[in-house]
């Protein structure tokens, strides 16, 4: 099946189009600033700044977001970090909510990064071996001090 002219025409041009408004939104919204490992980023969205500044007052403070919310490994990494960007975009775009919520997956690797740094303090407790356990079932205002 071939494209008339004036279909090929109209394809370019809105495929210039979307390329165009994207690469602008990547750019207007400090998207490549999610590439980085600069917690300042999260206060990119209004949002976030409570749970910002709660975390530069708690004992946390020396780790970096992504110390915590995103997995270590490199493929996990920017997997999770593509997929929350996504997800960020969405919901910041078509519906800002009054309160951020992590997602369970998330939840997930948050328990894991905890068990990770403390891994000297927590290895003999039973927690490292009960699923259904969290850190964050105990202690919910550590990273953030809330």
């Amino acid at each position: 099946m071939k494209l008339a002219g004036a279909a090929k025409i109209f394809l370019c041009v809105s495929l210039g189009a979307f390329i165009g408004a994207s690469a602008f939104t990547f750019w207007y919204a400090r998207g490549y600033s999610y590439l980085l490992d600069d917690p300042d980023v999260c206060i990119n969205c209004h949002i976030m700044r409570d749970n910002y500044n709660s975390w530069r007052v708690s004992s946390h403070k020396f780790a970096t977001c992504n110390d915590c919310h995103i997995p270590h490994d490199f493929v996990s990494k920017w997997a999770i970090k593509g997929e929350n960007g996504f997800w960020h975009s969405w919901v910041f775009t078509f519906g800002p909510p009054d309160v951020i919520q992590i997602r369970e997956h998330n939840r997930v690797v948050l328990n894991e990064n905890c068990i990770h740094c403390h891994e000297t303090m927590v290895n003999h407790l039973t927690i490292t071996h009960d699923p259904d356990r969290k850190c964050m079932d105990c202690h919910k205002g550590v990273g953030h001090g809330m």
